[in-house]
């Protein structure tokens, strides 16, 4: 079977986006209103007419833009103008969003990709503020490690597994929990830790995998990058041995003194400094006040979730393992 898609554009640039009823196959998904071609149909010549029996629109210039498979159906997804208003005859809804705001929005599996694409180039993104601890750095197994020692030094009896989920919410939120847990100040218990912490080598902090592979290529396209982070200036030792140093512009370290993340303040301060626009810019985490961050600072936000941890996280970008983040980060235009 092949369908045809419409990419339907008004004058000011606003494309219509329209949402399947409740009773159809992705019910309640958002989607480029379109359907069946017949036999011997062009995919342009099939969009006019479903258009028109659907939601009684005309259109203008229809021209194919992209063509790709998913599951069994062939999609055309056909560019055209309007400057009609649509009416419901089968649609549970529709709404004239911008391309950036189509990252709002859930749409059918053939869509998705779609979307993504338009969003993401209207404007480019060409700044990217990054998290350090896993999301450069795969740190967690290091600090995990020098958590036990802290413990076993203090008579606690912990489960790495434990310590690890109460680090992914929040390191010091951990450190308080353990140690008050146990009779011990949050300064008692984070004293022990910190010191054993420095004990992590340079060999035990790796990058994860895809990272400098995507932090080189998006500054080859012209891409600049921030550290954004609550961890020390060591951060950017670790960096400079790991060779991904020299890919930074500028950041925010622990002794800058900032407001801890999800306040914007870092952000928004390194955005001005370096003459970023928030609509150009993105924060990649791997936790909620990491995307909560971007939101607040006016940018968008993606988290890599490589466990499924936070599923209803309201980033526009969730991806489950960081070599997917090029791939994301880049998406093709389809110069509409």
């Amino acid at each position: 079977m092949r369908v045809s898609a419409g990419i339907i554009r008004r004058k000011d640039g606003r494309f219509l986006i329209c949402r399947r009823g409740l009773n159809k196959s992705s019910g309640g998904l958002w989607e480029f209103p379109g359907g069946k071609q017949e036999a011997g149909e062009t995919p342009e010549a099939c969009l006019v007419r479903e258009l028109h029996e659907e939601l009684l629109l005309d259109i203008t210039g229809a021209h194919t833009v992209k063509t790709q498979q998913c599951g069994d159906i062939l999609f055309d997804f056909v560019s055209c103008m309007t400057d009609g208003e649509p009416t419901l005859t089968e649609h549970a809804a529709y709404a004239w969003v911008t391309a950036r705001e189509m990252l709002k929005y859930t749409f059918c599996p053939a869509d998705t990709e779609i979307a993504r694409q338009l969003a993401l180039n209207d404007p480019k993104l060409t700044a990217f503020f990054w998290d350090f601890d896993g999301t450069l750095m795969d740190t967690y197994p290091p600090l995990v490690r020098v958590f036990m020692l802290a413990c076993v030094r203090c008579g606690i009896q912990e489960t790495e597994e434990h310590v690890l989920d109460l680090m992914k919410d929040n390191l010091r939120r951990a450190i308080r929990a353990v140690g008050e847990a146990n009779g011990m100040t949050f300064e008692e218990f984070n004293a022990v830790f910190r010191e054993e912490e420095k004990g992590i080598t340079y060999d035990e902090m790796k990058p994860l995998p895809g990272i400098p592979e995507t932090l080189r290529a998006l500054k080859e396209q012209g891409g600049r990058h921030f550290l954004l982070t609550h961890r020390g200036a060591e951060a950017w030792d670790f960096l400079e041995h790991a060779g991904l140093k020299q890919y930074f512009e500028g950041g925010v370290v622990l002794q800058d003194n900032f407001p801890r993340k999800p306040h914007p303040e870092s952000m928004t301060y390194l955005m001005n400094r370096y003459g970023v626009k928030p609509e150009e810019a993105i924060m990649i985490g791997d936790r909620p006040l990491d995307t909560a961050a971007g939101r607040n600072a006016g940018a968008i936000s993606c988290l890599i979730d490589v466990e499924g941890r936070f599923p209803g996280d309201p980033c526009e970008i969730m991806l489950s393992d960081s070599r997917e983040l090029l791939a994301a980060l880049t998406p093709a235009d389809l110069q509409l």
